[in-house]
């Protein structure tokens, strides 16, 4: 239920998103404000910042979702919520599908504020970045070695290992996607972890948040040749 801009931006992540076979009845264009983008500067080591320009995901939703909003959500078979959206958004929409016994995962990147608690009743399953991770567990979370050591005071956690990392943008959202695919189509925890390892493992290995995204038929390969 994203919300984009008449502009250059919104036509190429629509184009995008009808490119890997995402519905888009729900998808809604408006003139009130630009495409959300955001800004990123890779660094030789694969690591990045990012600047996010908000726009119309961020300031174009309605005060309630109409009831045909709320009719998909009762429907799905998973939700996964991120925040670059309002708190308030996402509130709405998890209130919505706990009652109707409908899963939430919500990706904790995009904001660097506090989760309010409102929200992290809600949900399920939260999937933290670095900054959220290192605030989770009070642990640094500056290099891979300090990462994986917070991830396992949380959850032990099965790890595909990447021969090169040339860029981590996007690794963070197509490692949730990817868990919330499996978690969907009834694999175990352990596996929906071990999918979802593989698929960001294929990411970073790929230059752009969009193209760096694998198809199941890669993932499946690479957990194969495990």
């Amino acid at each position: 239920m994203p919300y984009v801009g008449e502009d250059a931006h919104g036509k190429l992540i629509t184009e995008a998103l009808e490119g890997g076979g995402v519905l888009l009845d729900h998808m809604n264009t408006v003139s009130a404000a630009p495409t959300g983008h955001a800004v990123v500067m890779l660094q030789s080591d694969g690591q990045n910042s990012i600047i996010i320009v908000g726009g119309a995901n961020m300031s174009c939703w309605p005060d309630a979702l109409s009831e045909d909003d709320l009719e998909v959500l009762r429907n799905a078979g998973i939700v996964l919520l991120q925040r670059e959206i309002p708190d308030s958004v996402n509130i709405q929409v998890a209130k919505v599908a706990k009652t109707a016994g409908v899963p939430v995962i919500l990706d904790a990147g995009g904001v660097d504020a506090p989760i309010p608690l409102e929200l992290l009743n809600l949900v399920d399953i939260l999937s933290p970045n670095e900054s959220e991770l290192a605030r989770l567990t009070g642990k640094p979370t500056e290099s891979f070695e300090q990462i994986t050591h917070a991830v396992k005071k949380c959850h032990e956690m099965p790890v595909v290992s990447a021969p090169r990392v040339l860029d981590t943008t996007g690794a963070g959202d197509t490692y949730t996607a990817a868990f919330a695919v499996a978690l969907v189509e009834g694999k175990s925890k352990k596996e929906c972890l071990r999918f979802a390892a593989a698929a960001a493992s294929l990411c970073v290995q790929v230059k752009g948040a969009i193209p760096s995204m694998p198809d199941r038929k890669k993932v499946l390969d690479l957990l194969q040749s495990l």
